[in-house]
């Protein structure tokens, strides 16, 4: 437990830190007048000109895209992942990495349907909100966000204690509280531990954080989108069809869910490249 404490030590003074870096670049973008250093053109002097930065979205956005940046070369440069990815050279890996794809949707839509019923209240709903119609939010949420957290969570954190322990469930439900705890945001904690056990079974049956990486991502996108179309009233894609469509949503996607689980299952042998070097 000691490399997980430190790991995620890490990642969040990674995350303090580039936050100041990109505050401190903004103030001095501001001091100058001239400074270009947004992603939209012909905007960002006029965005990094906000009085109060530490709320700036863009801010935000730019300093969780550093952090993740920072966190995955942190990762690769002291050996706690491997670059290598023996999984794309097994035979069918682009057929796992297919059924992957809806088993992990699938998965997170069954559990944010869950985490509605509870009403748990959300935190950070406006900060996503606004994160959603800006460059380097839609970008911080849905790609870099999914890269670092499957990085660390899955690769380096559960990929060392199922090394490491005898029980693979006991690392996989372990790597799954501490990625809920991180979240620091009540119904986040409650997803985010979910999720982090059906990613985690994912990456102990295929030994790479690339199938969870590529369901992370969609999930994520599909969830900016959803946050863009949708009004204040509507939670999802699926709600716009109706209430009366819910119930036959997650009864459609529980059986999506099963079914892709037992191919998985069938298919992957448990713990495949796990190795450390």
């Amino acid at each position: 437990m000691k490399r997980t404490i430190k790991l995620v030590i890490y990642y969040l003074l990674y995350q303090l830190l580039c936050t100041m870096v990109v505050m401190t670049v903004a103030w001095v973008a501001m001091a100058i007048g001239s400074v270009d250093v947004h992603g939209n053109p012909g905007a960002l002097v006029q965005t990094l000109q906000s009085a109060d930065l530490s709320g700036n979205t863009t801010v935000i956005a730019l300093g969780v895209l550093l952090a993740a940046i920072v966190m995955v070369w942190h990762l690769v440069h002291f050996r706690y992942i491997r670059v290598e990815n023996d999984f794309l050279h097994t035979k069918g890996s682009i057929v796992v990495l297919l059924v992957c794809i809806p088993f992990v949707y699938t998965a997170m839509f069954l559990v944010d349907t869950l985490c509605g019923c509870l009403d748990l209240p959300d935190l950070m709903e406006e900060s996503f909100l606004d994160m959603s119609h800006n460059v380097w939010g839609i970008l911080s949420m849905a790609v870099a966000a999914p890269v670092v957290e499957e990085c660390l969570f899955r690769g380096a954190i559960e990929g060392h204690l199922l090394r490491t322990w005898k029980r693979p469930w006991l690392a996989i439900a372990v790597s799954a509280l501490v990625f809920g705890l991180v979240h620091m945001n009540p119904v986040q904690m409650v997803a985010a531990f979910l999720a982090g056990l059906v990613l985690g079974w994912l990456y102990y049956r295929t030994g790479s954080v690339l199938p969870s990486i590529v369901g992370h991502i969609l999930n994520n996108s599909v969830a900016v989108v959803t946050m863009r179309v949708c009004s204040s009233d509507t939670q999802s894609l699926e709600e716009l069809a109706g209430e009366g469509a819910l119930p036959w949503f997650i009864a459609l996607y529980s059986i999506v869910f099963v079914m892709c689980a037992v191919f998985l299952s069938k298919k992957l042998h448990r713990g495949c490249n796990l190795s450390e070097e």
